[in-house]
């Protein structure tokens, strides 16, 4: 899948209900309160998946209207913007600086919004409110039956009054269990502290009100490019005034991902980083450890954030040093900080996520992080495994260009020399990411921009416990951090350079605890016995609860505990304030629970948010997995183990069940089919389908859907396959090989269907494998290598990469593509994953919209000579409209529903569509069909440019045409009115970047959507947008930016509003954007040429003044007749340059023919001239044949003359470089235009003017000979004799046909350069016909070229045909 490519994420709900489906457990929960701004997002909360994927939830507002309708404001919840000269810990702000609104992106007007709710049941409150002040001895009881043991601290302690952070790090960590603990308060899961509270704000005294519904409502499920082991989410920051979210995943991918609509702006591979340690010391760490990331937080700094991911060694690496175990444990700690820098642009956010530095600590990754002081630089602290707490002064230094050294061209691409933790230029490593892959966004390499100071350790925590696990939360200048192990619960803070311990307290069944604000701690505690009443409100009601408890640390010596609250067992759980908590159960239940701090009575303390709705019919048959072949061949696995065979047009059908498909395999797998793969015998070139189920089975079909062979192999599902090659000789051809989840390989013959063997798994997952004769090669994820003997059956040697690679370079090996499996005979739909959980996921597909579409045209466009090309045809137009089935929202217009049910063949549909950019897929629930117009303006553009080019290629069916383009113009430009407030117009800027990147044929309903949407900009719009973007433009930047997306987007934006509207723009803004244009033009290694010459194309007539047009003119002849190989580009730019060419000679016909006039005659040189005649050549085609012939009518003769004077028989070389060109020119001259003749006997070469004169030309001797005047008017049309010896010339504005003797005489060689003798003396003709055919004589130029003509019946007689009348004339 390239990222390029427009992706339309379709999930096809007949098959699985999205809203039902169930999702894998939850790891990570993050919250956001309401909004400050009414243009903000309102509360809502991210869930991280076990499998790497997230919820996207937010809360429904539901608009009550009263009788008046007079506007009322509603209290508004705030945080405080950090500063420019601020850096503190954050996790929900980022600097708050200008910004606009996401409501309507190039809207300067705010539009409101009603977003549809949801409503669900309250669940009632238990009673389990207990006020420890005032019975402090029956909580002992209730915890541990006995009175708590009391430790003295060793240091002095601070008291500290202050309000709830602004932000603090979230993590809570945990001791080691038997079993993992589900406690979102684990080390590896707790998200960070809301600063503001989730609950809405009370509602405003008015008669008018929007009142944000308590409850959640599934805004979508946000899949990145590689889910499963190893992806789980363990850390969530939120960003930019909550608008953001930085999204961690274990194996070190971070995504940036919107609040709004679930989108990735963002995404890098932090494992990959190839930066030098920044603390300059050389680490033990070894090549082959796999680092599990754990922990993220987030930092402002400035305009920008800093991310902090840390993380550790894998249990299953093994490090080569050996010898020495004390020192292996150390430095076990992995930590990168990225620099995530955001502008805000009107109807677009610009986010760029950089990595600046890495290094290594002997700490745990939860115990460390950055700590604002009061100069607003950063220290960063850790705590060693022996509980020393150091800090370490840091420095970030600026960003400055860095000059890569260029590869050398003798430089091999194998490098033998290996750096820790850095890439492997070899073979056997994980393929390079790239920008097409469809899994990542390569980060830019550059230099470490972080230094750090030695470490100096300036405390210890004082324990009797071992195994602590911590969290930290910063409070201004004071840094608190909370610490607990199996017995013990410890305190301590930094401040001012000092380390204070707080106090040591004994606790037991401690799961989690955090720091909530600067004098109270929470507490998770796991149940570890029945608990009995207490008072009249501490009990619990859950089978298995847990329990928080706050303490305050007034007293130095030991905490009082003064609230606890049982809750139901749970996931993940986030503190949202200091009196309210939300969790995340096993059935993605969210639950708040919130309390006052003297709130005595037990009820309305829960509150259910959100509930994964149950499903309906659990024993039914769901879809499980999915492979297209074609399609009309689409097979499906399923829950009961059976393939079932469908097609395009029938998943697109609303009432399709399993039942209903096209065929069904003859036998069934005993559990789930969970992944589908593609196989060919290339002996028999038969291709066969294999499928894994549930069970750890592998099973082959035929694409008849006959089993073939089955058996249970493996201890966990199916993942990967790949195709042995077919080298003769080679032991394993005809061969498959299918990897497990858990690495394990079995080899499988597809001759004959025999199970060969089994190759044993390894921890790391496999990337590559590679086959040598009788060898497999098999790189994994540690950099590690096993070769496996094929005859044997056994590993004979396992080598580290370095190894590896020098038995590569003797040659002999071949690469297996372990994607093989999911390569289908289908360019258009592809599934989402091989393999996964998710059954949201299992039934959506992603279809390739400009492939869908060109592949669609190319059938329709065709010729149908037989009934097969017929109903080829007709075929594609079924998929047309059941794709704009799925698109369509109907319910929005009853007159365009009317239309395209009964005109454009449209049907009911039940599927979902999603969105997808950098691999990630946003699989959205809506609870009615219009809210897709109200979620952001990039869904809206996508969904809305979706359906009109697919209603343009419809379109191209006569009888639809009328109706297409009804529809068409509604979802262009009538949404607003229909969808009502809440509707998010199209952002420009989306429609910018696709324009970039999309096919031609998609750039056409880019521009129709694009200017729909700037038609309905007003006056002050658009010199806001101008203003703001102009400042990107490309002219404007430094070298190493003028060729970035954001330049040549600010040029797209700019250069095209002010080609419609350049009268409201200012001088400087149009220099600016000419300016650009121009430089895009001339650099030849420019990426963006094709907008400049579009742009030309546009705006011509505007950029003419402020630029020098002739050099523009002569650079597009240059690009539209370029035919070096070099030069055919996918942009096409040839193609591009001689529609722009078309454009401007209608728009500025004397400029632009001056210029061919100038160029040939007097051309820079003879490939210039070469150019240029091959313009005319193209000019006069595309007006012979479907072009307007006129544009270059009144300019005719200067252009024949230019062409003759090419033709110089003093410049041999220039003569022959031009003479195929020329000679074509006259052809096509000469067939469209009455007014030009040629006589290739005689060379000569007749072109009759406007002002009556006939110029004579000798094309041997490239001269003009004579000019004959004997029209006193235009000149409509003339011919040479066969014998070439007499011209005819008419004009029917004097309805006189001249004769005149043209031929070679004896007086010419006399008398060179004049007219020949007629016969008489004078210049007079030799003769003059007159003649009336009445009104058939007036007609315009255009009819001329059409309706007259001669035709010759013998040397001395012609027939004169005008319209109907033929007149005959003897010369």
């Amino acid at each position: 899948m390239n990222l390029h490519d427009f992706q339309v994420p379709l999930t096809f709900l007949n098959l699985t209900k999205l809203r039902d489906a169930p999702f894998p457990p939850s790891t990570v929960l993050a919250s956001w309160p309401l909004s400050r701004d009414d243009n903000e997002i309102v509360a809502g909360a991210i869930v991280g998946l076990a499998d790497g994927s997230a919820l996207l939830l937010r809360s429904s507002e539901v608009q009550e209207k009263r009788s008046t309708h007079t506007k009322s404001s509603s209290p508004r919840l705030s945080s405080t913007a950090p500063s420019r000269t601020s850096a503190t810990a954050s996790r929900s702000n980022s600097p708050s600086g200008s910004h606009s609104s996401h409501i309507s992106p190039f809207s300067v007007t705010q539009r409101s919004r009603v977003v549809s709710g949801i409503t669900s049941e309250q669940v009632e409150a238990p009673k389990n409110y207990v006020d420890f002040d005032d019975e402090p001895e029956k909580l002992k009881d209730m915890l541990k039956g006995r009175g708590p043991r009391e430790k003295a601290s060793l240091d002095s302690h601070r008291e500290k009054d202050g309000k709830m952070p602004a932000s603090t790090e979230l993590k809570l960590s945990t001791k080691k269990r038997k079993e993992p603990p589900k406690s979102m308060l684990s080390a590896t899961t707790s998200p960070a502290l809301s600063p503001l509270s989730i609950s809405a704000p009370p509602s405003p005294k008015g008669p008018s009100q929007t009142r944000v519904s308590r409850e959640f409502e599934l805004v979508c499920h946000m899949v990145p490019p590689r889910i499963g082991q190893r992806h789980r989410v363990t850390g969530i920051e939120l960003l930019h005034n909550n608008d953001l979210s930085a999204v961690l995943q274990e194996c070190g991918s971070l995504a940036i991902l919107s609040n709004r609509d679930g989108k990735n702006f963002a995404n890098v591979q932090i494992a990959d980083t190839n930066l030098s340690s920044s603390d300059g010391v050389k680490h033990n760490h070894s090549i082959h450890d796999v680092w599990l990331w754990t922990h993220l937080r987030s930092y402002v700094t400035g305009e920008n954030v800093l991310l902090l991911a840390s993380g550790t060694v894998a249990p299953e690496s093994v490090s080569t040093n050996l010898s020495d175990p004390d020192e292996n444990s150390k430095n076990r700690c992995r930590v990168v900080l990225l620099e995530l820098c955001t502008n805000h642009l009107i109807g677009t956010l610009e986010v760029k996520l950089e990595l600046i530095g890495q290094w290594f600590c002997d700490g745990l990754p939860q115990a460390v992080g950055l700590h604002c002081i009061k100069d607003s630089s950063f220290v960063f602290y850790s705590l060693s495994s022996d509980s020393r707490f150091a800090i370490q002064n840091l420095h970030i230094f600026p960003n400055l260009p860095i000059v890569t050294p260029t590869k050398g061209p003798q430089e091999s691409q194998l490098n033998l020399n290996f750096v820790a933790l850095g890439p492997l230029p070899n073979p056997f490593k994980s393929k390079p990411k790239s920008p097409d892959d469809d899994n990542y966004v390569e980060p830019t390499s550059k230099s470490n921009r972080v230094q750090l100071d030695d470490a100096f350790v300036i405390g210890k925590v004082c324990s009797e416990g071992s195994q602590l696990a911590y969290n930290f939360s910063s409070f201004g200048d004071d840094l608190k951090g909370v610490g607990w192990s199996e017995n013990e619960l410890v305190a301590f803070n930094y401040i001012d350079g000092n380390f204070i311990s707080l106090f040591s307290y004994p606790l037991s069944d401690v799961s989690g605890a955090r720091w909530i604000d600067p004098n109270t701690i929470a507490v998770m505690l796991e149940k570890s016995r029945p608990l009995q009443p207490l008072g009249r409100f501490c009990y619990s009601e859950y089978d298995n609860a847990r329990y928080v408890l706050q303490y305050k640390t007034e007293s130095l010596l030991r905490p009082r505990l003064f609230k606890a609250l049982s809750i139901a067992s749970f996931d993940a759980v986030e503190f949202a304030t200091a009196f309210e908590l939300l969790t995340v159960d096993c059935n993605h239940q969210v639950t708040r629970y919130s309390w006052h701090e003297k709130q005595r009575s037990p009820e309305n303390l829960v509150h259910t948010l959100w509930r994964r709705p149950r499903d309906t019919s659990p024993n039914s048959v769901k879809l499980t997995a999915i492979l297209p072949l074609d399609l009309d061949s689409i097979i499906l696995g399923f829950s009961d183990g059976c393939l079932r065979q469908s097609s395009f047009l029938q998943l697109c059908d609303e009432k399709l069940s399993s039942r209903d498909c096209l065929a069904c395999s003859d036998l069934a797998l005993d559990g789930k089919i969970v992944s589908l793969h593609l196989a060919t015998n290339e002996r028999t070139n038969v291709k066969y389908l294999v499928g894994g189920g549930d069970d750890g089975s592998i099973a082959i079909w035929t694409t008849e859907l006959k089993l073939c062979a089955r058996w249970i192999i493996f201890g966990t599902p199916l993942h990967q396959m790949a195709q042995f090659p077919r080298i003769k000789g080679a032991p394993l051809r005809d061969a498959i090989l299918c990897v497990s989840e858990d690495g394990t390989i079995a080899v499988v013959a597809l001759d004959g269907f025999q199970f060969l063997y089994v190759v044993p798994g390894s921890p790391f997952p496999l990337q590559r494998v590679f086959l040598g004769e009788d060898n497999l090669l098999l790189a994994y994820a540690d950099q590690r290598s096993r070769l496996w003997d094929v005859k044997t059956r056994e590993f004979w040697r396992s080598m580290s990469m370095d190894k590896a690679e020098e038995l590569f370079a003797q040659g002999g090996w071949t690469e297996l593509d372990l994607d093989n499996g999911r390569i289908s005979l289908n360019r258009v739909l592809k599934n989402v994953f091989s393999c996964n959980r998710s059954l949201d996921v299992d039934c959506t597909l992603t279809l390739n919209l400009d492939t869908f579409i060109s592949d669609s045209l190319s059938v329709i466009k065709s010729l149908s000579t037989n009934k097969t090309q017929t109903r080829n045809i007709l075929l594609a137009r079924e998929h047309l409209q059941s794709a704009l089935s799925l698109l369509l929202t109907p319910g929005l217009n009853r007159d365009i529903d009317t239309i395209c049910s009964e005109q454009l063949g449209v049907k009911q549909t039940n599927a979902s569509v999603g969105f997808s950019k950098n691999g990630f897929i946003s699989l959205y629930h809506y609870p009615q069909s219009e809210h897709c117009w109200c979620l952001s303006g990039d869904v809206s553009a996508a969904r809305a440019l979706a359906i009109i080019a697919i209603i343009r290629a419809l379109s191209v069916f006569e009888e639809l045409s009328e109706s297409a383009n009804t529809v068409m113009a509604f979802y262009a430009t009538g949404l607003a009115e229909s969808v009502g407030p809440a509707y998010k117009p199209p952002n420009l800027a989306f429609l910018a970047r696709r324009w970039f990147e999309s096919s031609s044929e998609l750039r056409h309903s880019v521009r129709l959507l694009f200017d729909a949407a700037v038609i309905k900009l007003t006056d002050e719009e658009t010199n806001t947008i101008v203003g703001e973007w102009q400042h990107q433009l490309p002219c404007l930047q430094p070298t190493a930016d003028k060729e970035s997306a954001l330049a040549a987007l600010s040029l797209f934006l700019c250069g095209y509003l002010a080609a419609d509207r350049y009268s409201l723009l200012s001088s400087s803004a149009l220099i600016d954007i000419a300016k650009s244009i121009t430089m895009y033009l001339h650099d030849e290694h420019s990426v963006h040429r094709v907008l400049a010459i579009d742009l030309c194309s546009r705006g011509f007539h505007v950029w003419q003044h402020y630029i020098d047009a002739l050099e523009i003119l002569r650079s597009l002849f240059s690009l539209a007749t370029n035919s070096k190989k070099e030069s055919i580009n996918a942009q096409n730019v040839g193609a591009q340059a001689r529609i722009a060419i078309l454009h401007i000679a209608s728009s500025n016909t004397p400029l632009f023919m001056t210029t061919l006039g100038l160029d040939i005659l007097n051309p820079t040189s003879t490939e210039h001239r070469k150019s240029v005649m091959q313009i005319v050549a193209f000019l006069i085609k595309k007006a012979r044949l479907r072009w307007r012939p006129l544009v270059l009518y009144p300019n005719l003769p200067k252009l024949m003359e230019a062409v003759v004077k090419s033709l110089d028989p003093n410049s041999t070389a220039d003569r022959d470089a031009v003479l195929d060109t020329a000679t074509e020119i006259l052809g096509y001259v000469v067939k469209t235009f009455p007014t030009v003749d040629f006589h290739m006997p005689s060379q000569r070469l007749a072109v009759g003017t406007s002002e009556g004169a006939m110029v004579m030309y000798d094309l041997k001797t490239a001269i003009r000979l004579y000019v004959l005047e004997g029209h006193k008017k235009s000149i409509s049309a003339c011919s040479f004799s066969p014998d070439g010896r007499r011209l005819v010339s008419l004009s029917l504005e004097e309805s006189v046909v001249l004769v005149w003797k043209v031929g070679t005489s004896i007086v010419s060689f006399f008398n060179p350069g004049a007219p020949p003798r007629q016969g008489h003396s004078g210049t007079e003709p030799f003769k003059t016909l007159s003649f009336n055919v009445g009104d058939a004589g007036n007609m315009s130029v255009a009819e001329t070229l059409q309706f007259v003509h001669f035709e010759w019946t013998a040397d001395r007689s012609v027939k004169l045909k005008i319209r109907d009348n033929i007149l005959t004339f003897s010369t």
